[in-house]
């Protein structure tokens, strides 16, 4: 009978069928069709309807209830039909479902009706903190902090409601998280109130494995908000015995993930490296793609620094390929940073700053601060090097307002780019006050060596400011030093950098042979990187040297084979304007002129 009644409704061109095997199956032709079926239906009969079709798809697919198709629409259904236990049981399902294959939005759908119908059934707190930590996750990894921070906030004050105090523990220590690292709503005065409540409390509850969270946040709070990096790796390493104790191997692997900064910043590079290498192994055991790909973010910028290129592409790329799979914005800003500047050095400036232009705009739309600052400083940078100075300088002050107003951590990073750039420009008012600026942290070396850029530049910065006022003296003292720091702190990237400007001083002296073993040096460091960005400027100093001393054919064989890079670099602009200015730099002209 069913099936003669479906046939009228087709002759009438209301419903289609699907198909016929391996079920029947008939769809309406238009929404409004199916809308006006289901409202001529009275509410007990759409209960009614509701719960037939929920148990019939339980009974027929009993292998399938988990799934991430199967388990919205049992929920959906359920819901419709009034049984709120099975609807809380398949949302739960389709969040979990979701979240498996990281697909966020169907995450934050799924668990919110969930939430809703635990609320309303009086679910039980594991249950709850479930649904609460699995929504905030998935609006983490989409950068909407705030909203975030207010799901934990419901969470606590559920908790307090309750009198649930595992509960509220779990909501302390997931909004401490987000205030104590960097992004739009970074509050480490905030992060460090909450995680004081939260240790008074895992100690009151004898909660061993929210010790181990709270002191991993603690050392994330010194790391990115400012504090004694000895602290910060003190704290690291209590979390990772309470986790290796109690065998919390999630937990370890997040400690260790992060456990880098701390190591980094007391120089101790080589634990940093090892406690990151395992970490990595951990994300890959558990499937953990969000991490891992932060993982990857930051062996890539280890590796970019300390010279090897091949793995720092490696490491970002792959970081990219997984951020993108899983939909993580934050991650798909990451992972570009590093490409970039790779393919910069490297000597494809074209490809490198499209990679970091789409990073950057892509970092606007959801605040993902470093793009904001550090990296619009680099691309600063590219531009600047290329000749387009006024354009570098346009965007290296952008990113020092920018780092004023939402990243302050990251301001000696960007003063040290302006700075760079003002000297470049001529302009040695505003790179004075930045350099003024930046002798306001003594201690950059000491808190920021896990990331080179800030303290690297910033000696740089102040090596071109002395060898501009005369004092040949001065700047030679800072590349020594600067010499030195990068030497022990194993970053190879700005070694061809300090030497050549070393050498530009001892030039200015008349040290000829002091110089050209320094350049001789630079230049073997810079074939090692493989940096056709610093080679070229190295062999033009170099045979500036040799046409010195009067080795006239020495001297033209360095400016060829400076110039056969520079052939290939502007082969490597795309666009015409920037290849006429990096033409138009009077050291390119200078290689040139013979070739």
């Amino acid at each position: 009978m069913i099936g003669d009644q479906l046939r009228i409704l087709e002759s009438y061109g209301l419903v289609r069928l699907a198909q016929s095997e391996p079920e029947l199956e008939y769809l309406f032709r238009h929404a409004l069709v199916q809308e006006a079926a289901y409202g001529s239906l009275v509410k007990a009969d759409r209960r009614g309807l509701h719960l037939a079709v929920g148990e019939t798809l339980e009974r027929l697919y009993p292998d399938r209830l988990t799934s991430q198709e199967l388990a919205p629409v049992l929920a959906r259904h359920f819901y419709g039909g009034g049984d709120d236990e099975r609807a809380l049981k398949y949302f739960t399902q389709a969040g979990d479902a979701a979240a498996r294959v990281y697909a966020n939005v169907e995450v934050v759908m799924h668990y919110s009706r969930a939430l809703e119908v635990a609320r309303l059934l009086g679910a039980d707190g594991e249950h709850i903190i479930h649904l609460y930590a699995g929504l905030g996750r998935a609006l983490e990894l989409k950068a909407e902090y705030h909203k975030a921070l207010r799901a934990y906030g419901e969470m606590e004050e559920l908790a307090r409601e309750r009198a649930d105090r595992a509960m509220a523990l779990e909501a302390l220590l997931a909004r401490a998280k987000i205030h104590a690292t960097p992004n739009l709503v970074q509050d480490p005065a905030r992060a460090q109130t909450l995680l004081r409540q939260a240790l008074d409390l895992a100690l009151e509850l004898g909660d061993r494995a929210a010790e181990a969270k709270i002191l991993w946040n603690l050392m994330i709070l010194i790391v990115f908000g400012g504090g004694d990096e000895r602290q910060a790796a003190a704290y690291g390493e209590r979390s990772l015995a309470v986790a290796r104790e109690f065998n919390l191997r999630e937990q370890l692997a997040f400690t260790l993930n992060d456990i880098y900064y701390a190591y980094s910043e007391t120089g101790d590079v080589e634990r940093a490296r090892a406690a990151h290498a395992e970490a990595r192994e951990l994300w890959r055991e558990f499937g953990n793609l969000p991490m891992l790909a932060d993982n990857l973010f930051l062996s890539s910028v280890g590796a970019f620094y300390g010279g090897d290129f091949a793995q720092a592409l490696a490491f970002s790329e792959e970081a990219s390929r997984i951020a993108t799979s899983i939909g993580n914005d934050w991650g798909r800003v990451n992972g570009p940073f590093i490409t970039g500047l790779c393919y910069i050095e490297r000597g494809e400036p074209d490809r490198g700053i499209a990679i970091t232009e789409e990073a950057i705009a892509l970092g606007e739309s959801i605040g993902h601060v470093q793009a904001l600052t550090a990296t619009r400083a680099e691309l600063a940078r590219a531009y600047a090097s290329l000749g387009a100075i006024r354009r570098g300088l346009a965007l290296a002050r952008v990113a020092r307002a920018e780092a004023e107003r939402i990243f302050q951590r990251a301001l000696p990073w960007t003063l040290a780019h302006l700075a760079r750039l003002c000297l470049l420009s001529g302009d040695l008012a505003e790179a004075e006050a930045a350099l003024a600026e930046l002798r306001n942290y003594p201690d950059l070396m000491r808190q920021l060596s896990f990331f080179p850029p800030a303290w690297a530049n910033a000696a740089l910065a102040e090596g071109e400011y002395a060898l501009m006022k005369g004092d040949q003296a001065r700047a030679i003292a800072a590349m020594d030093a600067l010499y030195r720091n990068l030497r022990r702190s194993g970053v190879r990237l700005f070694i061809p950098d300090a030497l050549r400007l070393k050498a530009q001083a001892l030039l200015a002296l008349g040290r000829l042979d002091e110089a050209c073993g320094g350049l001789q040096e630079g230049r073997a460091e810079a074939e090692a990187l493989e940096s056709r960005r610093s080679l070229w400027l190295l062999l033009a100093s170099l045979a500036e040297v040799e046409a010195r001393r009067g080795n006239d054919a020495e001297a033209h064989a360095l400016r060829r084979r400076a110039s056969e890079i520079v052939n290939f670099i502007a082969g490597h602009i795309a666009t015409p304007e920037l290849r006429e200015s990096f033409l138009a730099l009077p050291d390119v002209r200078e290689v040139q002129r013979e070739t």
